[in-house]
């Protein structure tokens, strides 16, 4: 399946000066989760798909899953076989997601399709994962193998355009069509919500709005989508900016100061995970919040263990008092995403993203 194109900010050079003159521009929410993609495997349509695909297909009428740039499996694959921060969006295709719909796709368009989005999990926004039901999977693009001319595109990500892809009206309605209505909330697929159809827009001056997930949650953004230009374009509001570092901490290239380059290098989200596994399949302790007093001091000691030879060529003075509260916040800020993931997922903490490696 198709790497979804990277969808630049909008004053990103990439971005052509006269985008936002365009007269068919549509304002869509931009959802804080996972990427997220699947295709139909239709055996009327064997040559039509990459060897990944057809690897992780079983048999005809699987639902072939993946993450951004990674194929994971497919929906009869056992739940104990796929990373846990996925069985949410897995039960999704498995009851929400009308594959006969699909194969009626495949026959209009000549070619299976790929179609792209959310799993809604907690990353940086928390839209009350824990206290309200809320769909799985926000679709927002689709797109027919045929039209593909390369999976993963070479130089600039943000270079390329959105050719290929079906028109927003188009999209919006086979996302209506392919999704099942008589199942749960939280195993549902829902069409990412328009905010405004022929929109008039100055990127500059835009007030993101609250979330249509929760009254209580300002959304992470917009993204303005160009049918007739090919492309889509992002307005992210800075304070979420400001919630992703609490959440994956600082870019190493805005560390001021020894400590917090050396946490922003190698605290990383894997690194912690890891840590948390160990504490608790082979230390045998209960997973909790309360793991933190233990869990950051180990997270420098494998950070020191691992990573000594790098960081004594640093041309950075580095206070060792100051690294630890710095791992201590983000050891306590992964623990708490692991556990709402747990919870979301219905599943063990230590298997959230365990297997991934784009996250």
């Amino acid at each position: 399946m198709k790497v979804y194109p990277k969808i630049p900010r909008y004053d990103h050079p990439v971005v052509p000066d006269d985008f936002f003159d365009a007269d068919d521009l549509v304002v869509v929410e931009k959802f804080d989760g996972s990427a997220f993609r699947f295709t139909l495997y239709d055996e009327r349509y064997a040559d039509s798909y990459p060897n990944p695909v057809v690897e992780a297909a079983d048999g005809d009428g699987s639902l072939v899953f993946g993450t951004r740039r990674s194929i994971m499996g497919c929906h009869r694959d056992p739940l104990t076989e796929i990373d846990g921060a996925l069985h949410r969006a897995v039960r999704c295709l498995r009851d929400g997601v009308d594959t006969d719909a699909l194969r009626e796709l495949h026959d209009e368009y000549g070619s299976p399709v790929v179609v792209y989005a959310e799993n809604l999990v907690y990353s940086t926004l928390d839209y009350g994962y824990t206290d309200r039901e809320l769909p799985a999977l926000v679709g927002f693009d689709v797109l027919p193998f045929d039209r593909i001319e390369t999976y993963t595109p070479p130089g600039s990500p943000y270079a390329e355009t959105f050719a290929g892809f079906l028109d927003t009206p188009t999209t919006w309605r086979i996302l209506d069509r392919i999704r099942r209505e008589d199942i749960p909330t939280e195993h549902a697929l829902v069409p990412a919500t328009i905010l405004d159809d022929h929109a008039t827009i100055d990127p500059d001056t835009y007030d993101v709005p609250q979330s249509s997930l929760s009254n209580g949650v300002h959304a992470e953004g917009v993204v303005v989508r160009s049918d007739t230009q090919e492309r889509r374009v992002k307005i992210v509001r800075e304070a979420f900016h400001e919630l992703n570092r609490e959440q994956f901490g600082q870019n190493p290239s805005e560390a001021e100061t020894g400590a917090e380059y050396l946490v922003a290098t190698y605290c990383t989200p894997a690194r912690i995970r890891k840590e948390v596994r160990t504490m608790v399949v082979e230390d045998g302790r209960e997973f909790g919040l309360d793991l933190v007093d233990d869990l950051y001091p180990r997270v420098v000691e494998d950070i020191w263990a691992e990573n000594y030879p790098e960081i004594m060529r640093l041309d950075r003075a580095i206070v060792p008092g100051e690294v630890y509260p710095l791992a201590a916040k983000r050891c306590a800020a992964e623990l708490r995403k692991m556990q709402t993931n747990a919870e979301l997922n219905d599943t063990d903490p230590t298997t959230i993203w365990q297997h991934l490696t784009d996250r």
